[in-house]
């Protein structure tokens, strides 16, 4: 994990009137608002006998106080008041009484804190043109995945895994699980890379957005500030001007588990009814990069990449580009040293904040260890050994491989549209190999009812149709 960055600590609109508590790098913080509605971060640990400031009470004049003996912060971290004496100044009753406190800003409807001692050399928080344009149309989602940062943002972070966990093909292509040719583009700030494509549109309502075989361009784009990821792919076509983006930005809570927020926007289908379609299917990609990654080990964040690992083309340019960027902040000594790294039940984890760079003596809580500016322990990125298949003739032929599963996956991996996760469980009882059919009389069925969402009572429908069989023909008396 690694400091000086600006990391997203909430939605904006989940910062009220009240004190918040948030954990990020495994350090509880505090974050309120002033009275002028400025938003504020300092270390949650009350100094004086360890008590969370999040439960204590805000005044008006901008202070936190803490539940306990009422001891009150503001947000420079300064204590202003010791109210059992409060005719004494504070630093008189208990000098050098403080906490940490962290730059924070508010942008694009985020609450953005750099938990750092050098917020001026952390990369600047990029731009976000869309929000708050009229020309746009906004959604988002909150959530916690349980695994660490770096395996979450690898879910998204390449091209091939969009055949094989979205099933978004890339047609026109001969093998259409290889990546079409992309440029990545590297600053010290973050990369970018550009792809275009016939990419099929999923099914539904979005087979309306553009012709079969339109070429579509998409554009990835990594920023060191929030680990944020934004896609944006021009999806009626090259030259449409119709586009949807998304902004991921990812929030490590500590070394195992990670908040991942989304900015969902497009500039078509403006109505505010097309807001749950449009979320449901991003969610629905979404959802399998979180399973994913959920189910990969080791659970804790790696401190850079496996010097024994394999890296070859398409699958892994990305990720060593974005590794590239890690080894940067990690030489100028911002990276947590985990192996010195004491239990949080055992040790307050206090990320350094400026005030103590400026003023490193008297604070009652030490800082977390970081690895020192320059310290090289593993294998440098440039020095991975990497497979540039595209170099080396092919070896099988063309068609080699392209056979169907004897069972699918899982019925997820055969699904269309969003689920009741109900309804899934119940298709994933019956035998593999009428899986598929199920699922395509379902999701047909949703389709002519007019909903993109299959639920356990239309699977009760269906099966009291079957049930009940054709109709009889036969008389009576």
């Amino acid at each position: 994990m690694y400091t000086n960055v600006w990391y997203v600590a909430k939605f904006s609109k989940d910062l009220t009137n009240e004190p918040v508590k948030v954990r990020i790098l495994g350090a509880d913080l505090v974050l309120f608002r002033e009275m002028d509605g400025t938003p504020r971060c300092i270390s949650n640990v009350c100094p004086h006998r360890g008590s969370s400031l999040a439960a204590g009470c805000l005044y008006k004049d901008g202070t936190l106080a803490c539940p306990f003996h009422g001891f009150r912060f503001n947000g420079d971290g300064d204590c202003t008041l010791v109210p059992s004496r409060r005719d004494h100044e504070a630093q008189i009753v208990a000098p050098g009484m403080r906490t940490d406190a962290y730059a924070t800003v508010e942008k694009f409807g985020l609450i953005w804190v750099c938990l750092g001692d050098e917020p001026d050399a952390a990369s600047p928080i990029f731009d976000m043109p869309e929000w708050d344009n009229d020309e746009w149309r906004c959604t988002t989602n909150e959530e916690t995945w349980e695994a660490d940062y770096h395996t979450c943002k690898f879910a998204n972070l390449d091209y091939v895994h969009l055949p094989v966990v979205h099933g978004i093909m890339f047609q026109g292509n001969e093998n259409p699980i290889q990546a079409p040719e992309h440029r990545i583009t590297a600053t010290e700030h973050g990369f970018q890379s550009v792809m275009r494509v016939n990419a099929a549109p999923s099914a539904g309502v979005w087979q309306e957005m553009r012709e079969k075989g339109t070429q579509v361009e998409s554009i990835m784009k990594f920023f060191v500030p929030g680990f944020t990821l934004r896609g944006q792919v021009e999806i009626g076509g090259i030259g449409s001007g119709e586009f949807n983006i998304f902004y991921e930005f990812t929030t490590p809570i500590d070394e195992s588990r990670t908040l991942m927020r989304h900015v969902f926007l497009r500039n078509y289908r403006m109505e505010d009814s097309f807001d749950l379609e449009h979320t449901r299917r991003n969610l629905q990609n979404v959802h399998q990069d979180k399973a994913l990654a959920e189910s990969q080990r080791p659970r804790i964040a790696p401190t850079g990449p496996n010097p024994n690992g394999i890296y070859t083309h398409d699958e892994d340019r990305i990720m060593l580009t974005y590794w590239g960027l890690m080894e940067r902040m990690r030489n100028r000594g911002w990276q947590i040293d985990r192996a010195k790294l004491q239990d949080p039940d055992r040790a307050v984890r206090i990320i350094p904040s400026p005030n103590r760079k400026h003023s490193p003596d008297g604070w009652v809580y030490d800082a977390i260890p970081r690895i020192p500016a320059g310290r090289s322990d593993g294998i440098a990125v440039q020095d991975l050994a990497f497979v540039e298949i595209g170099d080396i003739e092919p070896t099988r032929p063309k068609d080699y491989g392209m056979s169907e599963p004897v069972v699918p996956r899982d019925a997820r991996s055969n699904a269309t549209l969003e689920w009741e996760d109900e309804a899934l469980a119940r298709v994933e009882k019956a035998p593999g190999f009428v899986q598929p059919m199920i699922i395509s009389n379902a999701e047909k069925a949703a389709k002519e009812n007019g909903t993109n969402f299959v639920t356990v009572g239309l699977l009760d429908e269906l099966q009291a149709k079957q049930n009940a069989g054709p109709a009889s023909s036969g008389g009576g008396s």
